[in-house]
């Protein structure tokens, strides 16, 4: 049936142009979406967006100025029960794919006077304290704040060079940015300079969200214990047939190419990561 849909000369005359919110230049969503571009000829059919991350992406996604986007689960989930916005429940998943891990950097604790320790060696100790976000890493922030019960600052951040300014210029305490490991720009972060805290949070505080995660990251010595959350491909549940198609095809596409994805040169590597299983949020059929 979806080739008697794809298959007339007139619905390819008719196909539109979708957008799709990715993310930030070089980023983990922008470059599988460009995976994807190389090896699925509906790709042809797609336009970047590129954004400043999840929570930017459902808010274009809702008020209909792209067709697909690229979002955290976290962030669907906060705005549905946090926020109860009626209109996340007609966001349907495309593609479930993989888990991006939730990296909180600070610099290293420093002694003053009297020996006495300043900064943060763990999550656990950010208490009045401020840390760094953008995106839907500020949702991500907010979420463990409430579920682990420790009152840090969120502040918010229009990008990730301003975030990482700030934590260079004292302003923050730490970042916390959610982000596939392993991550370009945080391999680049000087060990001498950074380091990357502990998650200590009690996984039944936060397992209706997250789950366990270590970032390795052999510059920074050993693994350090995290949580992760799922990043899906979104759409809304489109009913015209011509877009159904459109998005049907590409969904088959990327299914029937994982090994490719996984297996060939110069694609991300989380592409290993994915299995295409359900996130516990409706799909796109």
């Amino acid at each position: 049936m979806l080739g008697a849909l794809l298959g007339g000369a007139a619905l390819s005359q008719n196909l539109s142009v979708l957008n799709v919110a990715t993310g930030s230049k070089g980023g983990t969503y922008a470059t599988m979406y460009k995976n994807l571009g190389d090896l699925c000829t509906s790709a042809s059919w797609l336009r970047e967006r590129q954004t400043s991350g999840s929570v930017e992406n459902v808010d274009l996604l809702l008020s209909n100025e792209v067709s697909l986007a690229f979002v955290q689960l976290d962030v669907l989930k906060a705005r549905d029960q946090i926020d109860g916005d009626p209109r996340a429940k007609a966001i349907r998943v495309l593609l479930p794919l993989h888990q991006e891990e939730i990296h909180l950097i600070a610099k290293p604790p420093t002694k003053g006077f009297l020996g006495r320790l300043s900064g943060a060696t763990r999550f656990s100790e950010l208490g009045n304290k401020s840390v760094g976000a953008w995106g839907g890493s500020v949702v991500t922030a907010n979420v463990l704040r409430a579920k682990a019960g420790v009152n840090f600052n969120v502040k918010v951040y229009p990008t990730r060079d301003a975030a990482l300014a700030a934590l260079a210029g004292g302003q923050i305490d730490a970042v916390l940015a959610v982000v596939g490991q392993p991550a370009d720009w945080v391999k680049a972060l000087s060990p001498q300079q950074y380091v990357l805290l502990p998650l200590d949070v009690a996984a039944d505080k936060v397992s209706a969200f997250y789950q366990p995660a270590k970032l390795i990251y052999p510059a920074f010595g050993a693994s350090v214990p995290t949580y992760s959350v799922q990043s899906l491909l979104v759409t809304r549940d489109f009913k015209t047939p011509e877009k159904r198609a459109q998005l049907l095809k590409y969904q088959a596409c990327a299914k029937a190419k994982l090994t490719r994805l996984q297996e060939d040169e110069g694609m991300h590597p989380k592409w290993n990561d994915v299995t295409f299983k359900s996130s516990g949020w409706p799909d796109y059929k």
